[in-house]
């Protein structure tokens, strides 16, 4: 029986266990001061705060897939909970596979590479494939990496840092395998910040494609 854990800090993170929207603001007010003072050092609190929204996008997908323990199967009835609910937890390890990974500076990996993965965010279903409509026991979608990012967001629209997020979200591998999704802070101003009040003005690692990338 695994015991709850959101997120692991790594070094230099000191006894962070916990999120909130005031970690979050006291990490902006440091990069004002920085801007003005030394800009030079900027990446390295840019790089902090894009860790903090991985950590937080990590906490949220593992609590929706912290369900109840059912290693025997003895209980289908819970195989069709929601992310709301808590998926249920055969084996340990789909909860454990949310993992968060260092690519670069400000620039962090979301992914869980479990063979389960795959088949609970997309699903196995014939419904809408002719004959008889049908959806197997356990195989409907239930899309947690993109409700977890959707609640990061949703999270980060609370704090004084809204206006710097930008996420370069949801690109599937092949159904072998997991998935991904790719949270940076913008390196160029979008127009799509001003919808919380301040326009971004670029000062992170993404440079990639304007808003309004595809989604699955």
């Amino acid at each position: 029986m695994a015991r709850f854990v959101g997120f692991r800090p790594g070094r230099g993170m000191g006894g962070l266990i916990e999120i909130t929207p005031q970690t979050i603001n006291a990490v902006e007010n440091y990069i004002r001061w920085m801007e003005i003072e030394v800009p030079q050092k900027l990446p390295v609190e840019m790089n902090k705060l894009c860790v903090l929204m991985a950590f937080t996008n990590q906490s949220y997908a593992r609590r929706m897939a912290y369900g109840p323990h059912d290693p025997s199967a003895h209980h289908p009835e819970l195989a069709w909970r929601t992310p709301a609910q808590g998926i249920r937890r055969i084996t340990q390890r789909y909860y454990l596979g949310w993992k968060v990974k260092k690519l670069g500076l400000a620039d962090y990996l979301l992914y869980n590479a479990s063979r389960e993965a795959y088949f609970i965010e997309f699903g196995v279903s014939r419904v809408g494939f002719g004959g008889k409509r049908d959806v197997p026991v356990a195989r409907f979608r239930r899309p947690v990496r993109k409700l977890s990012l959707l609640k990061t967001l949703r999270f980060m629209a609370t704090t004084q840092s809204a206006h710097r997020i930008w996420a370069d979200i949801f690109r599937s591998r092949n159904a072998h395998g997991g998935f991904t999704q790719i949270v940076q802070a913008p390196g160029g101003g979008h127009s799509i910040f001003g919808a919380f009040g301040t326009p971004n003005e670029g000062s992170g690692s993404f440079s990639g494609p304007a808003p309004g990338a595809y989604l699955p």
